[in-house]
């Protein structure tokens, strides 16, 4: 039960740490547990889906080569952030409460935590209380920004009428890079593997600051699109 708490908690504390942030006008709480729990969906059907494709290509991400790396985080980012945005998009996208473009960020990352606490008990359950401390700092809050990332977008999508899917699509692909950024590093298990303290840091001030600009947008309307 320990581990379990060490393995939920993280997830819970940054979907908090986000909505909080959500001043002008919080979502509805049902509509925030619906996607973090959609996004526990979305964590299983990237699983699969990861399976199939490590299946299906064959890469050594243990021995270090460096085309192997680079494929396999590509892999990854794609599969795990597409799952996400396929959470937001069916789940909560066309809904009449997503009426903002901070909305967009708020969403994403309740799913992405809900992703996210879904792989954290798998990891932490088989690894330990070392996994979970690790994972706490960096794993956990790396998905809630590249949600943020992603979530702005598609909050911005929502009002680009021509150009929704440049904003929606583009915002998969760079959460997806972002992602793939912070996992190359991680498997190449060695020096480099540190810089994920950097790049957890700058997604971080990254998120903050398109928060700001959402709010600010959604404060200024004639502005949005």
């Amino acid at each position: 039960m320990f581990l379990l708490a060490v393995a939920i908690a993280p997830g819970i504390f940054w979907l908090w740490y986000f909505l909080r942030r959500d001043v002008l006008r919080p979502e509805p709480r049902h509509l925030v547990v619906r996607m973090f729990f959609l996004g526990g969906v979305a964590g299983l059907a990237a699983a699969i889906l990861e399976r199939l494709a490590f299946g299906a290509v064959v890469l050594d991400l243990d021995g270090g080569r460096s085309r192997d790396i680079l494929v396999g985080a590509a892999l990854i980012g794609l599969i795990e952030e597409g799952m996400k945005f396929a959470a937001v998009y069916a789940g909560v996208y066309r809904h009449v409460e997503f009426n903002e473009v901070v909305d967009g960020i708020i969403y994403a990352v309740a799913a992405s935590m809900g992703f996210a606490t879904l792989e954290n008990i798998a990891y932490v359950l088989e690894g330990g209380l070392g996994v979970g401390v690790m994972r706490a700092v960096l794993s956990v809050p790396g998905h809630a920004f590249f949600a943020a990332v992603m979530g702005y977008n598609i909050g911005r999508a929502k009002f680009a009428g021509r150009r929704e899917w440049e904003w929606l699509v583009g915002g998969v692909l760079l959460a997806a890079l972002a992602h793939a950024l912070y996992d190359a590093v991680i498997l190449t298990r060695t020096a480099l593997a540190l810089a994920v303290v950097p790049i957890v840091g700058i997604l971080w001030r990254r998120s903050l600051a398109q928060i700001r600009h959402a709010l600010f947008l959604d404060e200024n309307p004639s502005r949005r699109g």
